[in-house]
């Protein structure tokens, strides 16, 4: 079954793309449901709460369709983190909720400079999160936006960027 919205072809039982996360194949009801999810703004997390007992927020770093990640302190091993959480609009789907911890498994089983490392995975007020590494840097939306990019400083993050993935995909 192909996704209508990047065209990635899936298993025929496939719930969601396995490449963006779009709802297939689903009846009316769950598809009305997924619809106000994505449209419902996700919950901000305040500066200073403390997660898992370990976690204070320092602030929201990004969103998109599978989640919100924060600038954290890990109280107990004094580094900065990211943590990534699964929306509770989307938590209540299993289905994207074991999505949401293959993604924290798959980086996981991986050791490369251009991967982030996976400290852990955990749950807090019933919505899961992933510990991960904290990289300082622009995203690269932000530096696009900037202006174009020189020839040479494309291919080198096009480089980076491939070194990853083939890590990824090995």
């Amino acid at each position: 079954m192909k996704c209508p919205k990047c065209h990635t072809e899936n298993k025929e039982n496939s719930r969601f793309c396995s490449n963006c996360a779009t709802p297939l194949n689903l009846g009316v009801t769950l598809l009305a449901s997924m619809t106000k999810t994505m449209a419902t703004p996700l919950p901000v997390i305040s500066r200073a709460r403390l997660i898992a007992g370990k976690y204070r927020i320092v602030e929201e770093i990004g969103r998109g369709g599978m989640g919100v990640v924060y600038k954290a302190e890990d109280l107990k091993l004094k580094r900065t983190v990211a943590l990534k959480f699964l929306p509770p609009q989307l938590a209540e789907f299993t289905e994207l909720r074991e999505r949401f911890l293959i993604e924290a498994q798959a980086a996981a089983a991986l050791s490369h400079p251009n991967i982030c490392v996976i400290h852990e995975v955990g749950e807090s007020d019933e919505r899961p999160y992933i510990a991960m590494e904290y990289v300082e840097g622009e995203t690269l939306r932000d530096r696009v936006g900037k202006g174009p990019l020189e020839p040479g400083e494309a291919v080198g993050l096009v480089d980076q960027v491939a070194a990853g993935l083939g890590e990824a995909h090995g």
